[in-house]
C-alpha cells in the first residue's frame, strides 16, 4: 500500500513528465525484483497509486514560482502507520531519485527546500482498503494471499545463508541484522518487520518489539 500524491504549480509538469516521475517512483517501490515472487509484486502494484494535484498561485517565501524554473513539489506518501518508520527512507529516496531524473532531463537546478516528501502513517482500523476498515496486517495479508495460497515454495536450490519469507515469498539473507522469529523449532526470516508481525499474529505468537 503506497498512496502517493504529488502537488506542484499548475502546468509545471507535462503529461510526459508525470508519467516519467510516477514510473520512476514505482520502479523503486514495486518494480521487477528477482527476490520477490510475481504473485506478491502483482498485488503490491495494484495497491500502489500515484496521483498529481496542480495548485494555482504557488508562492514561496521568495515570491511566486516562475515558469521555466524547477517547480517546487510537495509529495505526500501514505502507508500503514506500522510500516512508516521502516519504509520512510526507501520511500523518500524513491521520490528523490525520480525528481532528480526529471530535473536532469529538463536541465533544472532545483533550489534547496523546493522538494518535500512527507510520509504519513494511517492507524489500524483507519485504513480503508476496498472501502472496509482494516489493519496493517490485513494489508500484508491481502498483498501476500496469492503467494501463500500456492504450494510450499521449493527452497532446495536456495544459496547458503538465504531463506524465504513465509509471508511474502521474498528471498532474505540471513545474518546478524536479519529479521527473524522462532516458530515450531524453526527460524523464520522476514523481509520486513511488517511481514514478521503479520506472521506472528496469524500464528498466535508474541510480536517482537
Amino acid at each position: 500500500m503506497f498512496l502517493i500524491e504529488i502537488a506542484g504549480p499548475r502546468d509545471a509538469l507535462s503529461e510526459a513528465d508525470r508519467r516519467e516521475l510516477a514510473g520512476a517512483i514505482c520502479e523503486v517501490l514495486v518494480g521487477d525484483q528477482h527476490s520477490v515472487p510475481e504473485e506478491t509484486l502483482r498485488r503490491a502494484r495494484a495497491m500502489t497509486h500515484v496521483s498529481f494535484r496542480e495548485n494555482e498561485g504557488w508562492t514561496t517565501g521568495d515570491g511566486p514560482w516562475t515558469p521555466g524554473q524547477a517547480p517546487p513539489l510537495i509529495v505526500t506518501l501514505t502507508v500503514p502507520e506500522a510500516w512508516r518508520a521502516e519504509m520512510s527512507q526507501t520511500a523518500i529516496g524513491a521520490v528523490r531519485r525520480g525528481v532528480n531524473r526529471l530535473d536532469r532531463a529538463h536541465g533544472w537546478q532545483r533550489a534547496q527546500g523546493h522538494l518535500w516528501v512527507n510520509v504519513i502513517g494511517v492507524a489500524d482500523s483507519s485504513i480503508g482498503m476496498d472501502g472496509r476498515p482494516c489493519t496493517a496486517d490485513d494489508v500484508v495479508g491481502s498483498m501476500t494471499a496469492e503467494f501463500r495460497a500456492r504450494s510450499e515454495p521449493d527452497d532446495s536450490e536456495l544459496p547458503e545463508g538465504v531463506a524465504i519469507d513465509p509471508m511474502c515469498g521474498m528471498r532474505v539473507r540471513l545474518g546478524p541484522r536479519a529479521i527473524t522469529l522462532e516458530h515450531d523449532g524453526e527460524t523464520k526470516a522476514f523481509c520486513a518487520a511488517a511481514c514478521r508481525a503479520a506472521y506472528a499474529r496469524q500464528h498466535g505468537l508474541p510480536v517482537p518489539a
